[in-house]
C-alpha cells in the first residue's frame, strides 16, 4: 500500500511539472550591460565672501554618462537654509541637466559648507555637490 502511495505521488508531481513551460521573457531578465550613471561636471563651488542675509545661488551641471535613463529619485539638502531646484529629473544617456543651489546666509557667520545630495537609480546611488561661502556681519 505504501508503494502505491509513493508511485501515485510521483505521478502527480510529474504531471504538473512536465505540463508547465518557462514563461521568462527578455524583459524580465536584468540586462547587466545597461546602467545609468550620474556624473557632475562640477561638484564644488566657492562663492567667496558675502554679508549675512545675502542669498548665494550656483548652478551645478550634471550628465547621465551611462547607457540607460537616469532617474533623480530624491534631492537632499544638508540644511533648511539651502533650497534646491532641478531642471530635469529623467535624463537620457549623454543628456545634461543642472541643479540650482540657493543658500540663505541670514543668521550664519564664518565659513559655511552646504551640501546637496542627489539620490538616483545610477550605479552609485547618491552623489553630492558642495557650496562654500564665507559669511561676514
Amino acid at each position: 500500500m505504501r508503494i502505491i502511495k509513493v508511485i501515485f505521488g510521483f505521478s502527480i508531481l510529474l504531471t504538473f511539472s512536465c505540463g508547465s513551460k518557462s514563461t521568462t521573457t527578455a524583459e524580465q531578465v536584468l540586462d547587466s550591460t545597461r546602467f545609468a550613471e550620474l556624473t557632475y561636471i562640477d561638484d564644488f563651488f566657492d562663492a567667496g565672501t558675502v554679508h549675512s542675509g545675502e542669498q548665494v545661488k550656483h548652478s551645478f551641471r550634471f550628465r547621465n554618462t551611462g547607457n540607460a535613463p537616469l532617474v533623480v529619485k530624491d534631492i537632499i539638502p544638508s540644511c533648511g537654509c539651502t533650497k534646491v531646484e532641478v531642471s530635469k529629473k529623467i535624463l537620457k544617456p549623454n543628456e545634461e541637466a543642472y541643479i540650482d543651489v540657493i543658500f540663505d546666509s541670514k543668521g550664519w557667520y564664518g565659513s559655511q559648507y552646504k551640501a546637496v545630495t542627489l539620490r538616483t537609480n545610477g550605479v552609485i546611488r547618491e552623489k553630492s555637490v558642495t557650496l562654500k561661502v564665507n559669511v561676514i556681519p
